[in-house]
C-alpha cells in the first residue's frame, strides 16, 4: 500500500466528514473552514479536535461519557475564549500581514507587579499582535496572562524561576512544534525558546531569547549571541526566522561578536533606524529603575533580527515601541523596558 493510500484510509466517507465538520463548528462557534483544518490535522477525531481548540485553559474541552447505552459527548465550553476569538474573523484566506511584539516584562520586580501585568494584557488586547516574545516571566505572571488572553496559545521556556514565553494568536498563527536549547555557559538559566509555526503557507521559526545580563558577563553574552545567530542561520531556507528578545547588548559587544552575520538583518535598521525607537532601556524617559548619581543610561538592549526565507516572503513595514505610557493610577510604566512592535507584509509565494 502506498503512503497516499494509507493516508486516505484515515478519512471517513463524505457524509461523515460533513457531519463532523458541522458538529465541530456548532460546539466551537467557528465556521466549517476552521473545523476542517482541525479535523483533518487530527484524522477526523472530533474529541481530539475540539480539545485542541480549547487548549488555552483547562476549563474548556470535550470528553466522552459512556455510562449509558450510547456514547455521548460532554462539552465544557470556555466562554472567555469563545468571546475573545469572536473578536476576530475566521476565514479560509491567510492574512497578508502580521505583527510582532518582543518585551521584557520585568517580572522580578515585585513593585506594582499585578497592575503592571494587567496593563501589559490591556496593551496586547488593544494591539492584538500575532506573535509575542516575552522575557522575565515568572509562574504567577505567566498564569495571569494565560488566563487574561485566551485568544493566544502560550508556550513557556521554563516553569521555574524566571523565563521566556512565546504567544501565538489563534487562527492567524498555527503552532507546529517547539524546543528549548540551553545556553550551556549561562549562570542565569538563559536559553533559546524556538517555536515552529505557520501563517498560511508562510513557514516561521520563532526564536525567543534573553541573553546574560550585566556588564560583568559580557564574554558569556557575546558567546550566546554568536550561538543564537548560528542557530538562526542554520534553519532550512524555506523558513523565515525571527530572532529577538532582551539581548542586554552593547554595540561594542556586537562588534566583538563579529557583527551581524550575512543573511541576517537588524529590524530596527531595516525599518529606517528611527531615533525615537532606538533605546529600549531608557532611564531618561522611564522612571521604573533608579541609579545613584545623575547619569541616566540609554541602551538598545532589546533587538529583533530576521533571516529571510528563499524566496523572500516577508517585508518589514514598521518598527515602533509599546509600553511607553504610565500605568493608570501609578507613577510607573508596565516595565522598565519598552517593548518592540514590528509590522510585516506577507508576499504571496
Amino acid at each position: 500500500m502506498s503512503q497516499s493510500d494509507e493516508l486516505d484510509s484515515d478519512i471517513p466517507d463524505r457524509d461523515t466528514c460533513q457531519k463532523l465538520t458541522e458538529q465541530f463548528a456548532e460546539v466551537t462557534g467557528t465556521d466549517e473552514a476552521c473545523a476542517q483544518f482541525y479535523l483533518q490535522d487530527r484524522k477526523w477525531d472530533l474529541e481530539r479536535s475540539v480539545n485542541a481548540f480549547f487548549e488555552a485553559t483547562q476549563k474548556g474541552g470535550v470528553s466522552a461519557l459512556t455510562d449509558g447505552d450510547e456514547g455521548e459527548l460532554v462539552v465544557n465550553v470556555n466562554k472567555d475564549m469563545v468571546n475573545a476569538l469572536g473578536l476576530g474573523q475566521v476565514t479560509s484566506e491567510p492574512p497578508s500581514k502580521f505583527s510582532f511584539v518582543s518585551w521584557n516584562l520585568d517580572g522580578l520586580d515585585e513593585r506594582n507587579l499585578k497592575r503592571r501585568t494587567k496593563a501589559v494584557c490591556k496593551i496586547i488586547y488593544m494591539e492584538h499582535p500575532d506573535v509575542i516574545f516575552f522575557q522575565e516571566m515568572i509562574p504567577e505572571t505567566f498564569s495571569y496572562i494565560e488566563g487574561k488572553l485566551p485568544e493566544y496559545m502560550c508556550i513557556a521556556g521554563s516553569t521555574e524561576g524566571y523565563f521566556t514565553a512565546t504567544l501565538l494568536r489563534r487562527f492567524t498563527v498555527y503552532y507546529d512544534s517547539h524546543r528549548i536549547t540551553e545556553h550551556s555557559g549561562s549562570l542565569m538559566m538563559r536559553n533559546l525558546l524556538t517555536v515552529e509555526a505557520h501563517i498560511g503557507s508562510l513557514k516561521l521559526q520563532l526564536v525567543n531569547t534573553h541573553l546574560e545580563s550585566t556588564r560583568d558577563h559580557s564574554a558569556e553574552r557575546i558567546k550566546q549571541l554568536k550561538d543564537s545567530f548560528k542557530i538562526a542561520q542554520d534553519f532550512p531556507e524555506d523558513y523565515t526566522v525571527l530572532l529577538a528578545g532582551d539581548m542586554n547588548l552593547r554595540d561594542k559587544e556586537l562588534e566583538l561578536a563579529g557583527g551581524i552575520p550575512p543573511g541576517i538583518e537588524d529590524l530596527w535598521i531595516s525599518c529606517g533606524s528611527r531615533k525615537e525607537c532606538q533605546y529600549t532601556w531608557d532611564m531618561v524617559r522611564n522612571c521604573n529603575k533608579e541609579l545613584p548619581g545623575k547619569f541616566k543610561p540609554r541602551c538598545r538592549f532589546d533587538r529583533a533580527y530576521i533571516r529571510h526565507s528563499h524566496p523572500k516572503r516577508v517585508v518589514p513595514a514598521h518598527f515602533g515601541l509599546v509600553g511607553i505610557e504610565k500605568v493608570t493610577s501609578t507613577q510607573c510604566f508596565p516595565s522598565d523596558h519598552w517593548g518592540l512592535h514590528i509590522h510585516f507584509k506577507i508576499e504571496k509565494p
